[in-house]
């Protein structure tokens, strides 16, 4: 079989080079640095931090300056930085393709000015406005003409978005509340109210079906807020309760063991099911745990710190083992990011939903916490043999055996 050939973006090189870039932002921002000059793909970047937002596969700063030379440009930038993965930098290179589309449809979108030929970066317009997100969590703080210009136009630049997607299922973006941003003059809203699509990076897999307005408003953003707050950033996700075959899948898993059928499905019934495409992050280190997963399908990876240099330690975990368990019962942050390495499927257990079943004096939720206990003493167990083995070669090394017949 003729081996694949390997595109620009895929270069190795490519990944370190990310690291390093994305090392040295976190560092400034870590020290309180308000800017930092860098040098990227032949390009220098005078950068403000902290950063303006992330997603899952890029970081945006606002640009100070830069050395190329763009006619025409006016108004403030932006640098959307792909993150270190292949496809984060294949993604980007698409919003090129996304974002003409858009612009020929009368959606509002940041024009691009500079892409970077490897999708390492690109330059953009930068829009300011505010997110639906900050208007959600405010609207009743609003006057009522304004809540009708939002709540009109959201859901007009909803449908049109939809109606797109349809016509153009390669151009499907995320209309999460993070992605989405309304514009005003003098601290008020035009009229009609105009709404830009700020990050038009493709999301192919993501599902619209049954979408409604009212779904949308009432039930769809109150939960991605919550998540967001859990998080730190905002993903479209569509979750649905646990399906009979699910359960039946999960039933043999060793966190239920010693649990009767009735009592998993009683656990199981207040969980649901959400999907992750590869590389989408589930949990970020430093959040704090407010539910943990079972995985069902797919393999999720561990990493410890903002970037994870190519070649370096990381923990990949799959069908049927837990996630974000410890972080969830002692309710502390969570000490290590996971991300999907392939497409996922899990179980979300959430922690308001098991406080009920904890109060309401069942016994399934203490069962399901004994078997996670057990679980991490037998992680520990094997830690500690690990440790004592360490210890004995080390021990080893420094005192050779003496061969009696050379001594």
């Amino acid at each position: 079989m003729a081996e694949a050939i390997r595109k620009d973006y895929e270069a190795p090189e490519l990944e370190i080079q990310a690291v390093d870039f994305l090392e040295a932002l976190h560092q400034a921002a870590q020290a309180g640095q308000k800017s930092l000059r860098l040098t990227y793909g032949g390009v220098e970047l005078g950068l403000r931090l902290p950063p303006l937002g992330e997603g899952d596969r890029g970081i945006v700063f606002q640009l100070a300056d830069h050395s190329l030379d763009l006619p025409g440009v006016e108004g403030p930038l932006c640098l959307k930085v792909a993150k270190q993965q292949p496809v984060c930098r294949e993604r980007l290179l698409e919003e090129a393709m996304t974002t003409a589309f858009f612009l020929s449809e009368g959606v509002a979108v940041p024009r691009i000015y500079y892409m970077d030929p490897l999708g390492r970066f690109c330059i953009k317009e930068y829009v300011e406005g505010e997110s639906v997100t900050s208007l959600y969590l405010r609207f009743n703080d609003l006057s009522l003409k304004s809540q009708q210009l939002i709540l009109e136009g959201l859901e007009d630049f909803l449908n049109r978005l939809l109606e797109l997607f349809r016509k153009r299922p390669d151009c499907k973006v995320s209309i999460s509340p993070n992605n989405i941003y309304v514009l005003s003059e003098g601290g008020k809203f035009k009229d009609p109210a105009e709404f830009v699509l700020i990050d038009p990076g493709t999301t192919l897999k993501k599902n619209y079906d049954g979408f409604t307005f009212h779904k949308y408003w009432n039930e769809v953003l109150p939960d991605r807020i919550r998540k967001y707050q859990r998080t730190g950033y905002l993903q479209w996700l569509v979750p649905r309760e646990v399906t009979r075959s699910e359960r039946d899948e999960a039933k043999d898993f060793e966190i239920f063991r010693g649990l009767k059928p009735a009592e998993i499905f009683l656990l199981l019934k207040t969980a649901r099911t959400v999907e992750f495409e590869a590389e989408e992050i589930i949990l970020r280190e430093g959040a704090i745990g407010e539910n943990f997963y079972l995985i069902l399908e797919g393999e999720v990876e561990a990493r410890r710190g903002p970037y994870t240099r190519p070649g370096t330690w990381t923990q990949r975990i799959g069908r049927g083992s837990v996630l974000g368990e410890v972080a969830f019962l002692l309710h502390v942050p969570r000490s290590m990011t996971v991300v999907a390495a392939t497409p996922c499927k899990l179980i979300e257990i959430d922690q308001d939903r098991f406080n009920e079943l904890l109060e309401a004096n069942l016994t399934a939720p203490y069962k399901l916490i004994k078997n996670i206990a057990v679980v991490l003493a037998e992680r520990l167990h094997q830690l500690t043999l690990r440790y004592e083995k360490q210890l004995e070669q080390r021990e080893a090394e420094k005192n050779p055996s003496v061969d009696p017949d050379h001594g």
